[in-house]
């Protein structure tokens, strides 16, 4: 990740650039309605309102109350996004780890093959070098801008984008948050900004593109592993294995037809969106309970606040 574009270093902010106080990203306002109406998206907004190291730093103080207030939604979006990807890459890692029977972070990728391996590897450079930034730590502002700071900020929010559709079935509402209209946003601000232009978003589209291929062949190999795993500990479904011929070749696989190929292809990409989905409402179902938990020390808190009798009345 060392050869990406970063602004940083080749092409300095200015002055006036670093320490704007408008964000570089606009939302409609029917999109900003959605937002609101979406109980998962509200639960992510509350908890980081809580965040007591989210303050403003010194160059990014709001001028208004309508900039804070941008600042937070385009921040509190950011982290909605990335934390589908993060769950699945620890859920792949898990299963890596269970599987290999190793700790040493650096040999996981040993458990996928061709593009997940490089999907994998590339996700997990992404998440050492940009832990603080994948967990919004600081200053809210800082976190929005910091999308445009480098190439692979940027891949990633464009990636997480087009992953949030397809964690959605098809023709059902979806009780997640949904970011289509963030993909347009985020190319408009790289066609108005002063060092990427309009003449990138081709670019790190057909990257972007290269790493959603891996994401979902490391999703398809995650489940085999989770089907592999499941199967060595003794509690697997047998009704998902391939099925076999009977007899003396009852070792052999199966001749399929075409219709059945197709048939079984669609099948297991029903079982990989199924396996993104499960993952992802786990994650959201713990910021539920998290956020539970924080409403009930806040209520705790409040009623053990002394209450002082005065002697004077």
């Amino acid at each position: 990740m060392s050869m990406e574009l970063n602004r940083s270093l080749t092409f300095p902010l200015s002055h006036a650039e670093a320490t704007t106080r408008t964000s570089p990203f606009a939302v409609k306002a029917q999109d900003a309605v959605a937002l609101e109406e979406c109980e998962a998206f509200q639960i992510i907004r509350e908890l980081l309102a809580n965040d007591q190291q989210s303050a403003f730093c010194e160059h990014h103080q709001p001028a208004c109350q309508e900039e804070e207030q941008a600042w937070l939604l385009h921040r509190d979006i950011t982290h909605a996004l990335i934390l589908p990807i993060s769950q699945i890459y620890r859920e792949a890692s898990s299963l890596a780890e269970s599987l290999l029977s190793t700790r040493n972070t650096f040999d996981l990728e040993l458990a996928f093959r061709s593009e997940a391996r490089g999907a994998f590897s590339w996700l997990q450079c992404f998440f050492i070098d940009e832990a603080d930034w994948c967990a919004t730590r600081g200053c809210p502002a800082c976190v929005v801008t910091h999308v445009l700071q480098a190439e692979p900020t940027i891949r990633m929010v464009l990636v997480t984008c087009r992953l949030s559709q397809s964690l959605r079935e098809p023709g059902q509402a979806s009780s997640l948050p949904v970011f289509d209209f963030w993909l347009s946003t985020l190319k408009s601000a790289l066609d108005e900004d002063p060092f990427w232009g309009p003449d990138y978003w081709k670019d790190i589209e057909a990257r972007a593109l290269r790493l959603e291929k891996g994401i979902e062949q490391l999703v398809q190999q995650s489940c085999q592993l989770g089907d592999l795993l499941a199967r060595k500990n003794g509690d697997y479904d047998f009704d998902t294995m391939i099925v076999s011929r009977s007899g003396d070749q009852s070792s052999m696989p199966m001749k399929l037809k075409p219709s059945d190929i197709a048939k079984k292809q669609v099948r297991l990409a029903h079982e990989e969106q199924r396996w993104m989905q499960k993952i992802v409402l786990g994650c959201w179902t713990t910021l539920l309970a998290d956020a539970a938990q924080a409403r009930r020390k806040s209520r705790t808190k409040r009623s053990m606040v002394p209450r002082i009798r005065s002697f004077t009345s």
